[in-house]
């Protein structure tokens, strides 16, 4: 066996794995962790701004990430609104609203897995943007990083509100 096959197989794992993560981190109650959150939102900024380098060049690509990051940024403020925050005796914990973060994970791993079928398919499908060079890419990732950022900013300012 070769590792070619290998390759795809094992990042389509890794892909998964971190699709479910994220997913099972949008259902049920969740501990609060200051220092994921403050990971979660060092990351996100810093891929963020990645993505920006990448768009600066394409106005399309910049009015894809500026425009999701915005319309991210308003559906975290509402996240957080529909956020439920509780405090027993384990600790500090909150209930995300489960239907946001699912769909939002779920259109990313859609976009995702599509663009990945049109690279695969690039000789029968030459039409599509080359990679990094998608608007709706960039405007899917910045929606999830927007709703992300804002929605983890307010839980760790919540977290250091109860100490």
């Amino acid at each position: 066996m070769t590792s070619a096959p290998a390759v795809p197989i094992l990042f389509g794992g890794l892909i998964a794995w971190s699709v479910y993560r994220r997913i099972r981190r949008n259902i049920g109650r969740q501990p609060l962790r200051p220092v994921r959150i403050t990971f979660s939102i060092a990351i996100f900024t810093l891929v963020s701004v990645l993505f920006f380098g990448l768009a600066r060049q394409s106005p399309p690509l910049l009015l894809g990430i500026g425009g999701g990051l915005f319309l991210g940024a308003l559906l975290g403020f509402v996240g957080l609104r529909l956020t439920k925050f509780e405090t027993t005796d384990a600790g500090h914990f909150y209930t995300p609203s489960t239907p946001i973060g699912v769909v939002l994970s779920l259109l990313f791993l859609g976009r995702m897995l599509y663009r990945f079928w049109v690279i695969r398919n690039v000789a029968t499908a030459p039409a599509g943007p080359p990679p990094f060079q998608s608007p709706l890419t960039f405007f899917i990732f910045g929606l999830i990083a927007g709703y992300y950022l804002v929605f983890y900013i307010g839980i760790f300012v919540h977290t250091h509100d109860k100490k």
